[in-house]
Formats: C-alpha cells, sequence, structure tokens
C-alpha cells in the first residue's frame, strides 16, 4: 500500500482490504509510523508513541470488527496500560504509566485495534486550542500558522494530516467537534451514557464529558459506535437503546426530516460571514432534497456558561487536589498555567450549595431543550462561529485575566457546550473551506439517545459537500 493510499482510505476501507488479506495489520502500522515520523515534528500532535508495542500487536493479530487498525488515545481521561496519563500538564510530568486499560480501551482492543500513541490536549483539557506550555502548540495541519482547535486538537490534527484514520477524543464542551471542525474531518459526541468513560471515574465535568473519536468519515464514526458503544457496569448513566449496528443503518435513506437550523449564536449576535454563507448553502440543499426547514429560536438558556464552569472548575480543583496528595507536597502556582490555577482557586472558593444550584441551571435548560425538540428532529447551526486563531492567539489574548479568558473562547466557539449540559448527541461533519484553507465545519443536534438519524444526515451530506473540501 503506497502512502497516498493509506491516507486517502477512511477506516472503513481499510479494515476490508485486512479482511481480504491485501494489506496487513503491520503495513497499516508501518505507514501510521511513517507519517508520524514525516509530519509531527512540524504539527506537533502526539505526546508519546510505543513503536515497538505497536508492531508487536499488529503481528500478534487479533480479529474484530477494527482488525488491526491503528488508533491512537488522547492524553487524559482514558487510561492506557503502559503509557502515563499527563492531562497536558507539567504537574503530572512525573506520572508513572497506567497498569490497567480504561473500559474506552479495553474496548478497542478487544475490537483489534492497536493503540500506537497518545494525543496531544491543552491542559486539563481546559481550552478551544490545543497549545499547553508543557508539550507545546498542536498546529492545523490544513495551514499550520493557525490552532487545530481543542481541547481534542492533536487527535483531530493527527486525523487530518493522514496519521491515522482513528483517534480518540473526549468532549466536555465541544472538544471533539470544535477541532473536527477547524480540521477538516468528523467528530461525534454522543447521548451522555453512551459511550463508557469508567471504570477509575463515574463521571468526568459533572457528566458533562463524552467520549469517542475523530474519524474521516461519518461511516468510520459510526463503525466506532458499534465497536464502544453500550452500557458500562457500575455507570451513572446510561443511554437509551440504538439501532442493532450504527454503520448498518447509514444505508437507509432519511425520510423527510424537520429541521431547524440557525447562524446566530444563543445571545443573538452574528458569525464569521464564510461560515454562516456555507451553512445556509447546506439548509438550501436539504430543503430542495425534501426535508422541511424552519428557523430556529434559542431557548432560555441564561447561567448556561456559569453552571459549565463551576463543573469544569471542580474537575480541575479535584484532579490537582488529588495530584497534591500523590506528589505529598502543597501546590504552587508555577505547577500548572495561570488559566488552570485561577479555575483551581475559582473553584476552591465555590460550595456544595453553587454546584446544587448549577445543576439546577442543568436541568432547567435541559428541560426547555427538550421541549423544543418535540417539535424537531435535527437542530443545524455552525459548530464554531469564527475561524480559528492564530496559533498563540488566544494566549495573547487571555490577558491573564479568567473572563477575558472565558470571553475569547465563547466568542468563538458558543454553539456546542449547551449540548453537553443537555446530553444530547452533536456531530461536526466538514462543509468546506474558507480563506487561508481552513474547513468550516457544520453540527448537527440530535434528540437525547438518537444519534441515528444525525449520522444518517451527516453522511448525505458528506456525500454532497466533500468535494468543496
Amino acid at each position: 500500500m503506497t502512502r497516498d493510499e493509506y491516507k486517502n482510505n477512511d477506516a472503513v476501507s481499510l479494515i476490508q482490504l485486512i479482511d481480504a488479506g491485501q494489506v496487513t495489520s503491520l503495513e497499516l502500522v508501518e505507514l501510521a509510523i511513517a507519517e508520524i515520523e514525516l509530519q509531527d515534528a512540524q504539527l506537533g500532535a502526539l505526546v508519546s508513541v510505543d513503536v515497538e508495542g505497536a508492531r508487536r500487536s499488529a503481528i500478534q493479530g487479533k480479529g474484530g470488527a477494527l482488525a488491526g487498525l491503528p488508533v491512537l488515545i488522547k492524553d487524559t481521561n482514558i487510561d492506557v496500560r503502559g503509557f502515563p496519563t499527563r492531562h497536558g500538564s507539567r504537574l503530572y510530568k512525573d506520572a508513572p504509566a497506567a497498569t490497567t486499560d480504561s473500559e474506552f480501551v479495553r474496548r478497542l482492543r478487544d475490537a483489534g485495534a492497536v493503540i500506537l500513541g497518545k494525543t496531544k490536549t491543552p491542559e486539563f483539557a481546559g481550552d478551544f486550542v490545543t497549545e499547553p506550555e508543557y508539550f507545546g502548540p498542536c498546529r492545523n495541519p490544513r495551514n499550520p500558522l493557525y490552532a487545530s482547535g481543542g481541547s481534542s486538537g492533536g487527535s483531530a490534527c493527527a486525523v487530518a494530516a493522514g496519521m491515522v484514520p482513528i483517534a480518540h477524543g473526549t468532549d466536555c464542551g465541544g472538544s471533539i467537534r470544535v477541532p473536527a471542525a477547524v480540521c477538516g474531518v468528523v467528530g461525534l459526541k454522543p447521548t451522555r451514557g453512551r459511550n463508557p468513560v469508567g471504570p477509575h471515574v463515574g463521571e468526568f465535568v459533572g457528566g458533562l464529558d463524552c467520549e469517542h473519536v475523530l474519524t474521516r468519515t461519518v461511516r468510520d464514526t459510526a463503525l466506532m459506535l458499534d465497536v464502544l458503544a453500550g452500557f458500562e457496569a457500575g455507570a451513572p448513566y446510561a443511554a437509551p437503546p440504538g439501532p442493532a449496528s450504527w454503520l448498518q443503518s447509514l444505508q437507509a435513506r432519511s425520510a423527510p426530516l424537520k429541521i431547524a437550523f440557525s447562524c446566530t449564536r444563543p445571545d443573538g449576535t452574528g458569525i464569521d460571514d464564510a461560515i454562516g454563507n456555507a451553512v445556509l448553502a447546506v439548509v438550501d440543499f436539504l430543503g430542495a432534497d425534501g426535508h422541511r426547514l424552519q428557523d430556529f429560536k434559542w431557548p432560555d438558556i441564561t447561567g448556561a456558561g456559569d453552571a459549565a464552569a463551576v463543573f469544569w472548575q471542580l474537575e480541575i480543583e479535584a484532579l490537582m487536589t488529588q495530584r497534591s496528595l500523590d506528589l505529598g507536597r502543597p501546590l504552587q502556582e508555577a505547577d500548572v498555567e495561570w488559566v488552570t490555577y485561577a479555575m483551581y482557586q475559582a473553584s476552591k472558593a465555590r460550595s456544595a450549595l453553587d454546584v446544587h444550584n448549577a445543576r439546577h441551571v442543568q436541568n432547567r435548560i435541559s428541560r426547555n431543550m427538550a421541549a423544543l425538540f418535540s417539535d424537531i428532529d435535527v437542530l443545524i447551526t455552525p459548530t464554531v462561529a469564527l475561524a480559528p486563531p492564530l496559533i498563540g492567539g488566544f494566549t495573547a489574548a487571555k490577558a491573564q485575566e479568567l473572563q477575558v479568558w472565558y470571553d475569547n473562547a465563547y466568542a468563538f466557539s458558543p454553539f456546542t457546550e449547551l449540548f453537553n449540559l443537555t446530553g444530547q448527541p452533536a456531530i461536526s461533519v466538514p462543509i468546506g473551506v474558507m480563506r487561508d484553507g481552513l474547513p468550516i465545519g457544520l453540527q448537527l443536534v440530535g434528540k437525547f439517545g438518537d444519534e441515528e438519524t444525525i449520522l444518517r444526515l451527516a453522511s448525505e451530506i458528506e456525500k454532497s459537500f466533500s468535494l468543496n473540501l
């Protein structure tokens, strides 16, 4: 297999070639290693690679739905046996290697995946760009002057650059969908409870977090739901049952759907014209294809950002407090980046009642959104509102004031975090290219538990708009 063949085939096609005996798992692993060696010095997508371990796994071979496919894991939340979990932070620079796999990784291995290494994340996955001080920035493979998005920027970069066909991502506020959009790949945040996050924790970020992958195509994303989805014993959440196979469900064409759309932010302000025009082109296409389109009026989401901040900051406080105990010393401000320390301090100043009140806000917003979705099948929005910043752009704008950081972050990505609060599935699919070669992503949001509808619609959009990339 040539380099171009490896990069131009999606995971489903590569697995079919393995099954047909036309390529081996070891060949794919060697191609992945070669791409990493060729590109990663410039792009900075990875933080660790186990070349010999991956080769051994490929040689040993293990049947399954993934049939020896090389994959990467984001370096936060999920533990991989033999690798330290460092969360993009120098506070964890001496963290020991994990001795067991998280359930997510166990399911990957059982399906035959070959774990090649770990991808870069901003510190504690807490930014919409991936530029940790400890590991350095991850660049956008479409234009390395720009950010790759965050917090799964390393994974999105690796997939978009052709290093691997599939890479794990986490999504607590848009961290799969945002980098998928700006790197030009597919990224699904599943329904809360669809995929495992344990067993080492019951939930991340108050249940806002969902684990899945970034992929080259929609059908790859559906395949990975077939591999990963399912109740995890002891987990606090469980998603409603899905189809027998999400991948097979893509073969059916969407029935006429009632689709709402919005190209304005929830606060009513506008977005980048190039992004808005691309979204409206898709809306026109869907209308011509027989779907019923209507403007979307955002519900009352008062307090959404503040509630999400409570959960985010509490997670950071918990991680840092546990690390302090592990190290046997008090934490110092210099242990972490300034924005992380500011969130840590903000969380320490709160009470249990603040968490309770944030849950109340989450409940109100979830019910308001569910009421609106009782009358529609899908909501379409841009994934992000603006082009990604230049490398260092967010850092320069932070001014070491937490509110300034929040204002800049949510000016860039106002459409994603709401659906972490509500737990609904949402997918970003690429639909075109704007200035400087930067991709444009479209977000499709489904009813709680209904990945099937948005995957099928995303697949149909992909077939018609992939030529725009």
